[in-house]
């Protein structure tokens, strides 16, 4: 991804096909926290005949919604609207008046930028697409990123600057991160062969039970060794974790490079 620099045609930023397909999925997902109601999606026969990246079916409406009075139940979802007074009465009557418009507000924003980024031409073979916005549409994406990243934020558990520090040193870890991604490898491909042994079994070939007669999803391993399943989760989570790390800096990448061109033309 390359932040957005001033052309001619607006402020651009380059993503990849793969990470305009991230941000669509992830644009639709916080959407639907905020009482977008999207159909199922169809099921989708031929990748390449479909010139809409995954992700970009799932959105086909905003439907109104009205919350209650409370706030919200998602700690995400609060972030984005934060009692307005520490008297429960006053903040309750806030949220009557305006959490309605302003929930509107958001998502109509987040359709737009998931709107545009559907729309940018879908080659699997393109190195770079071109996102473009122009100045007028700047200060909506801007905020649209800002409850985006809110979202993540609380997802991954950043509540103070020192946390994003942390976040970066745990990502700019190369070595952990390798470390990572081969056992995560080495469990998927123990887990394939078991399950490959287990459909011959039942297809009627061998009928040895797999591996030694512990049908075991990763590896071998028994889960119910409960370190073993310790283990297993702690990966999953890590892995969980570094995917919503690093959308969360992009997005934060995308956003200060966008809010400094957008701090440039006003110096011109």
């Amino acid at each position: 991804m390359h932040g957005f620099e001033r052309t001619s045609a607006g402020y651009v930023a380059r993503l990849d096909p793969f990470e305009r397909d991230v941000l669509v999925q992830v644009v639709a997902d916080v959407a639907e926290l905020l009482g977008d109601r999207p159909l199922a999606r169809p099921a989708r026969t031929d990748r390449s005949a479909s010139p809409r990246p995954d992700g970009a079916d799932a959105w086909t409406s905003l439907d109104p919604h009205r919350d209650a009075l409370e706030p919200p139940d998602d700690i995400g979802v609060r972030r984005l609207f934060p009692d307005a007074s520490k008297d429960p009465s006053i903040a309750a009557e806030f949220r009557r008046l305006t959490e309605d418009e302003l929930r509107r507000t958001k998502r109509d924003r987040l359709h737009s930028l998931w709107e545009s980024l559907i729309r940018l031409p879908f080659d699997p073979d393109a190195a770079e697409l071109e996102f473009v916005v122009g100045p007028e549409q700047a200060s909506d994406l801007a905020a649209t990123l800002t409850d985006i990243r809110l979202i993540l934020a609380d997802r991954l558990g950043l509540e103070t600057d020192e946390d994003v520090n942390l976040l970066y040193d745990e990502l700019a870890d190369a070595d952990t991160l390798a470390e990572l991604d081969s056992e995560l490898d080495q469990k998927f491909a123990a887990s394939d062969e078991v399950a490959t042994k287990d459909a011959a079994a039942s297809d009627g070939g061998s009928t040895e039970p797999a591996l030694g007669g512990d049908a075991t999803p990763l590896g071998g391993e028994d889960l119910d060794d409960p370190d073993q399943s310790e283990r297993a989760l702690e990966l999953e989570i890590r892995a969980v974790r570094a995917s919503l790390g690093t959308v969360y800096i992009a997005l934060t990448w995308m956003q200060e490079s966008l809010v400094e061109v957008m701090t440039a033309d006003l110096g011109d």
